[in-house]
């Protein structure tokens, strides 16, 4: 991901934006399963690069943060190193171990007191099979 200049965990942020649209700031950290200091520390230079701004949301008590045009940028330059990524993963460990992480991770995000997989497909269910998808 350095080439693209943009870490792993911002990344996922940029990914989530792009996927959910707008977002409370709590909300998006509760996506990410990141308590607020954590995402400040990762959103910070993200706001700071102007790829995602911080906005007034509905009422004035909340902000929301949203993906700009150099953040989609970002995301689609960054896209192909995240499935190069991927994919050696998938080479080196094969199909079945790698089924096997997706599952375990899940299992352990579901742990997470924040997490709301309930009846839902978790965010590492959903990175791989988004992941599946592309390749």
């Amino acid at each position: 991901m350095a080439p693209a200049g943009v870490r792993v965990t911002q990344f996922s942020l940029l990914r989530t934006l792009a996927r959910s649209g707008p977002m409370r700031i709590s909300d998006l950290a509760a996506a990410q399963l990141l308590d607020r200091t954590a995402l400040s520390r990762n959103l910070d230079p993200l706001v700071e690069r102007r790829l995602v701004k911080i906005v007034r949301g509905t009422d004035a008590r909340t902000r929301e943060v949203e993906l700009t045009r150099a953040g989609r940028a970002m995301l689609r330059a960054a896209k192909p190193l995240w499935q190069r990524a991927q994919a050696q993963v998938a080479k080196r460990l094969g199909k079945a171990k790698l089924d096997a992480l997706i599952t375990v991770l899940g299992d352990l995000e579901a742990l997470h007191p924040d997490s709301v997989i309930s009846g839902t497909t978790n965010s590492v269910q959903a990175s791989a099979v988004g992941n599946a998808s592309s390749r």
